[in-house]
């Protein structure tokens, strides 16, 4: 009888043991498979960002090409303007001038009709005929000056003119430029566009999308610390002394309404580390304060990122950009242009991503702008 029993314990035991391990299996084939499935996706979701740095890249190349061609456009159509108005003096004073040489030649000529030689002859007193030598070689003097008075501006006219003609042939081709790049921008953001929808269906769930965000701040905190340990050995050739002394006085990179607080859920247990502020695209991002540019590309999840380093331990990021005005190793002035809004990096729609960050920790930026 105790044989028996134990026999049939031994046989419960087995048949739970196997129940386990058949589980086990179980569980383990839905990890491989749920695993696969992730792999996939990432797999998917690494080709899609690749598109998406791509265009980002075409898109920011394009319009700092289209940013430099108007402003070139607004520097020629200035100096046109300039030259116009040159122009326009010039030939004022050639008309003046002409017309003060006319009277001299006429004046010439009527005292001509009178026979310069017998008036010397006929003249009675040793100071009279001096008076009369002396006026005319100052008619003779006056008249030689207004002729090179006259040359003088119409070489100089003649060369505004040419000058006019270049720069107005600089126009046409810089309008030609600026409506080229305007069209290859255009057919590029319909192109970002469709990768932004692609790159949605990629992340279905809550999850992917989380853990998509942790990895775009692992990525991003990396590429900081890669930064500020590359800054700590490279000599510095200019010393700028950081943002404690103007803490609550710093300016904001871009006009526009401050969303996604500081400090707020993002998602999960991930929060912000930044603002980002609602803008157009094409808006001019400004450089809050003095410092150098130390990174200037595409960076996962945050698209075309600016990253200048303040001094002391402190840095600024601006991301989701249209275009990058600037490059590595620029210095940049506080209000300094240095780049464009966009929505880089998949974001929905446009606006700037901003951070302040203080050996490598970030600050809450509405606490150092005014």
């Amino acid at each position: 009888m105790l044989f028996f029993t134990s026999s049939l314990l031994m046989v419960c035991a087995n048949e739970e043991a196997k129940e386990k391990q058949q589980q086990l299996e179980k569980i383990q084939q839905q990890i491989l498979a749920r695993q696969a499935v992730l792999d996939k996706t990432q797999s998917e979701l690494n080709q899609v960002e690749k598109s998406v740095a791509k265009t980002d890249r075409k898109i920011g190349q394009t319009s700092r090409i289209l940013k430099q061609t108007e402003d070139e456009l607004q520097r020629v159509k200035a100096q046109l303007n300039e030259l116009k108005k040159q122009k326009s003096e010039l030939e004022s004073t050639r008309d003046q001038q002409l017309d003060i040489l006319s009277a001299q030649v006429k004046s010439a000529y009527h005292v001509g009709r009178n026979d310069y030689l017998k008036l010397l002859l006929n003249q009675d007193s040793p100071a009279k005929l001096e008076r009369v030598i002396s006026y005319y070689q100052y008619l003779n003097k006056a008249r030689m000056q207004a002729i090179e008075n006259l040359k003088v501006t119409l070489q100089a006219l003649q060369k505004t003119e040419q000058l006019l003609n270049k720069n107005q042939l600089r126009l046409a081709e810089l309008i030609k430029v600026e409506a080229e790049k305007q069209a290859q921008l255009v057919a590029l953001k319909k192109q970002q566009q469709a990768q932004i929808k692609q790159l949605a269906a990629v992340i279905v769930s809550e999850s992917q999308r989380i853990e998509n965000l942790k990895q775009n701040e692992n990525a991003l905190t990396r590429a900081l610390e890669a930064l500020a340990e590359a800054i700590d050995n490279l000599p510095q050739q200019v010393e700028f002394n950081g943002l404690a002394e103007i803490k609550g006085r710093l300016l904001w990179p871009v006009k526009g309404r401050v969303q996604n607080i500081f400090g707020r859920q993002k998602s999960g247990q991930l929060k912000w580390k930044g603002v980002r502020i609602d803008a157009d695209s094409g808006d001019v991002v400004n450089n809050v304060h003095a410092g150098q540019v130390i990174f200037s590309d595409w960076l996962k999840g945050y698209g075309l990122v600016i990253v200048v380093e303040h001094g002391d331990g402190y840095m600024s990021l601006y991301g989701h950009n249209q275009a990058l005005l600037k490059d590595v190793g620029d210095m940049v002035h506080s209000g300094e242009p240095i780049a464009l809004v966009g929505q880089s990096g998949g974001q929905s729609r446009p606006g700037l991503y901003f951070e302040i960050r203080h050996q490598g920790q970030p600050l809450d930026p509405t606490d150092w702008c005014n």
